[in-house]
């Protein structure tokens, strides 16, 4: 399991969060990719010495000469590319884990026939009619602001669309 977690001028929420992926409970392996959208120095040597004591941490950031292209959809890729695992999980940084076993209870609504599962959080019950449209047009311009998604690694590279379905759709 990869977990990407993309930020942008959102510190103190990945300085939160991060601990406390850091710590999940989960059986199998996993690791954790932060993706900086801005490239922010002052993130980037604090996230090397959170390095230093987790060999399942690392980062990347998206350069600050994007020639155009969504930083939303760079970020996402380049997570996906460092990402060692088939299964990715997208978390928005101010997400809050209920608990050390998150990650588990997680991964018992992955269904091996989909492509991606979004699991709604508690903050937002439903996706929006929009968010749902685009995620079946063209998954990559999806924008997980308050679902976690669940999906492929190679859906997410190749930009597949992909279809949802009502049991794709988990609550947590």
């Amino acid at each position: 399991m990869s977990i990407i977690v993309t930020c942008e001028e959102q510190e103190q929420q990945l300085r939160s969060l991060l601990p406390q992926l850091l710590s999940l409970q989960y059986g199998g392996e996993y690791e954790v990719i932060v993706v900086d959208k801005l490239h922010d120095k002052d993130l980037e040597e604090w996230l090397e010495d959170m390095e230093a004591g987790c060999p399942y941490l690392s980062h990347t950031f998206c350069s600050t000469t994007t020639r155009g292209i969504d930083i939303h959809k760079l970020a996402l890729t380049l997570g996906a590319k460092a990402a060692n695992y088939e299964w990715l999980v997208i978390l928005p940084v101010d997400v809050k884990l209920q608990s050390e076993d998150w990650l588990k209870e997680l991964m018992s609504h992955r269904n091996e026939e989909a492509e991606a599962v979004v699991v709604l959080t508690d903050r937002k019950r439903r996706m929006n009619r929009l968010s749902s449209y685009l995620f079946r047009r063209r998954f990559s311009l999806f924008r997980p602001m308050s679902s976690i998604i669940l999906c492929r690694r190679n859906s997410l590279l190749q930009g597949k669309a992909v279809k949802l379905t009502s049991k794709d759709i988990v609550k947590l």
